[in-house]
């Protein structure tokens, strides 16, 4: 079950003893020693030292509280975690030097998840915590005001919002009666309606009881956008917390949760830590999308922090995508959360119309088995275009994004080895490493003086069509260039995945491109990402719109598709990686550094597990999923002897449980 899976071990009872009075200054009488997280990046610094708490501070050195000590002749900051009677050293304790900030930053419950995530990602507390609480910023603490907008109201439509699926009737009424704590759901969005709308109404109906908060996790900031303006009636309760909004915002944002004055907290992977007061509900959002991946260590990632919370506080938890991660198809398939899928009656009413290919698409035109757009593509569009706007998914940026030899088809490379690409308007490649220019290049393998597209950019994509459909406007979507909406008159949108803008009514048509492509790359998760890429395009189709994807429809990803049923792709591959002992079936540790030190971690673990390398530079640990938090706990205590030891060996990067374990 995932609680065993999610459960933490503490240590050993230490002894303590009565702290020596200081002469020269006198402690605090009641809870005279402060237990303090000196901040250090050294992992065998991670642990906490115990202070004395000088009369003076008595009031201001609250658990929580940032502080200043002196740490081997330094002063260094620090966080109070718990203020006791009786230490364990028996040596006179050092003061605190000063209280930083009254302000008791860190609560018990985030406090307890900060180190349940560190043991669980083989990380140390402070490269946590600094996730989960913002630098301080002391004009922002007195700007904070602290009164709450009390409780909202329902809609008359937000129940028929969560109609749309199985069970969903259940999870809404028990959100309205106060009982969403404890319930865990893994929810598939329903086609042809906004997530958003279904966010806002469970939302709403927590919201609307006098306690309890709630906990919106999205994946970048134009997510948290659309979440707020669907949310607009409960701004007054109401807090954003994203990497972007700037030190003084920022702070100012926490400040408000942290004393009380909101009850709703929509953000960014951070903002899982927020110390929402009475938290009864955390909702993610897209749980496959690499935004919610902690890119610095521990490299922890969103949903898991919210499932290990949701473990810890009894919380409920609601994890939504378009289509459905293998990760929350596992919680399912232990009973640990709900399958929440649309209904069959909202499909037949609602679902697109999926098309794929077929034998009977090659017999009428026999260059549908290799053409990148075949010729059901091009009639669905013009179909479309009679009615509004038509999307074109693509997968890759640029005009020819890749290029190789015309005769021995080897992928051209720049004399640096960077690979060429060429831009349009452009008849000289150019290196995407040095930007040299490939005006004499010749393959060295061959002799050949001459390209071919290996693979089709946006570019290229728009420039077709628009030769193709002369005098139809044409919006393309991409990169940096990104357009988030687009207005219900026909148009040509072609975008790159995760940038396609939303339509006014919705699609008229969906055409998705290089689907077989991205079947055909080499990663655990390209079955799995080419759905999510899929289904996430779909969803913006009108209701019974026509979608192409450019696949075999005997694929198991457009088999999905073409029922709309992802959770069952998603228990195909949950299966698949259990019989060849892959993750979630089992957990994984990825290990970089010099061979010789990875040999030296393997060789300290004493949890049963089996090695794949070292080879260049990084080998892989998988155990039983059962002994994954002991291979955390092992992990982080073998980093802490190397890193107290004074050796020729260098630091281990350990990377638990990473999205892709194929790079």
């Amino acid at each position: 079950m995932i609680a065993d899976k999610l459960a933490l071990e503490t240590g050993a009872p230490v002894r303590r003893r009565r702290p020596p009075v200081s002469s020269t200054v006198p402690l605090a009488k009641a809870l005279p020693v402060a237990q303090v997280r000196v901040e250090s990046p050294l992992p065998h610094l991670d642990r906490v030292f115990d202070y004395g708490v000088p009369e003076s501070l008595d009031l201001a050195a609250q658990p929580g509280v940032r502080v200043r000590v002196r740490f081997a002749g330094r002063l260094l900051n620090g966080l109070i975690v718990a203020r006791s009677l009786e230490s364990s050293v028996e040596s006179s304790l050092r003061p605190l030097e000063r209280v930083l900030s009254p302000e008791p930053v860190l609560t018990d419950e985030v406090s307890l998840l900060v180190s349940a995530v560190a043991d669980r990602y083989a990380g140390s507390f402070w490269d946590v915590m600094r996730a989960a609480v913002p630098p301080r910023h002391a004009r922002a603490e007195a700007s904070v005001a602290t009164v709450d907008s009390g409780a909202i109201l329902p809609r008359e439509d937000d129940e028929e919002a969560w109609a749309r699926y199985q069970r969903g009737r259940v999870l809404y009424g028990r959100a309205l009666a106060g009982g969403i704590t404890g319930v865990r759901g893994v929810w598939s969005a329903a086609p042809a309606h906004p997530w958003t709308a279904d966010v806002a109404a469970i939302v709403r109906a927590v919201l609307s009881r006098p306690t309890g908060g709630v906990l919106v996790i999205v994946p970048d900031a134009w997510d948290v956008a659309r979440v707020t303006a669907a949310l607009e009636d409960c701004a007054g309760t109401m807090a954003v917390l994203t990497a972007d909004l700037g030190p003084e915002r920022r702070y100012r944002e926490f400040l408000r949760v942290l004393r009380g004055a909101v009850r709703l907290v929509v953000g960014t992977r951070g903002a899982v830590f927020a110390p929402v007061r009475d938290l009864a509900l955390t909702i993610v959002w897209n749980d496959g999308d690499e935004a919610l991946w902690e890119p610095h260590a521990p490299y922890w990632n969103a949903r898991d922090v919210a499932a290990l919370r949701s473990h810890l506080t009894g919380c409920g938890l609601l994890v939504g995508s378009p289509a459905r991660s293998v990760e929350a198809e596992s919680w399912c398939a232990s009973g640990w959360a709900q399958s929440i899928s649309p209904s069959r009656q909202t499909l037949r009413v609602d679902a697109p119309v999926i098309r794929a290919l077929e034998i009977q698409d090659e017999a009428r035109d026999e260059a549908a088995a290799s053409a990148r757009i075949p010729h059901t593509a091009w009639l669905v569009a013009k179909e479309g275009l009679r009615s509004g706007p038509v999307l074109i998914q693509v997968a890759r940026r640029g005009y020819l994004p890749s290029l190789a030899c015309v005769g021995c088809r080897e992928p051209a490379r720049c004399a640096c080895g960077g690979p060429l690409s060429l831009a349009a308007g452009r008849r000289v490649a150019v290196c995407g490493w040095c930007g040299a220019l490939s005006g004499s290049w010749s393959c060295p393998r061959c002799g050949a003086d001459r390209f071919r597209a290996v693979a089709i950019g946006i570019e290229r994509t728009a420039e077709e069509f628009g030769r193709a459909f002369k005098g139809e406007r044409i919006v393309w979507s991409s990169g940096e260039q990104v357009k988030r909406e687009v207005g219900e008159q026909p148009a040509i949108v072609i975008a790159t995945a995760g940038a396609e803008p939303t339509a006014a009514g919705g699609y008229a048509a969906v055409v998705i491109l290089d689907a077989r492509g991205s079947m055909m790359r080499q990663s655990l998760r390209a079955m799995e990402e080419s759905a999510h890429r899929w289904f996430s395009a779909a969803l913006l189709a009108r209701p019974r719109a026509h979608v192409v994807v450019t696949a075999d429809t005997g694929a198991p990803a457009v088999q999905a598709l073409v029922r709309w049923d992802a959770s069952w792709l998603a228990a195909r591959e949950l299966a698949e990686r259990a019989s060849a002992g892959m993750p979630p079936a089992t957990r994984v540790a990825v290990l970089r550094g010099a061979p010789e030190d990875i040999d030296d971690v393997a060789r300290a673990l004493e949890v049963p597990h089996r090695l794949l390398g070292p080879v260049g530079g990084r080998a892989i640990v998988t155990v039983r999923r059962e002994d994954g938090p002991a291979l955390g706990r092992e992990l982080r205590a073998i980093s802490v002897v190397r890193s107290a030891k004074s050796g020729p060996g260098k630091p281990v990067t350990v990377t638990m449980d990473p999205r892709d374990i194929d790079t």
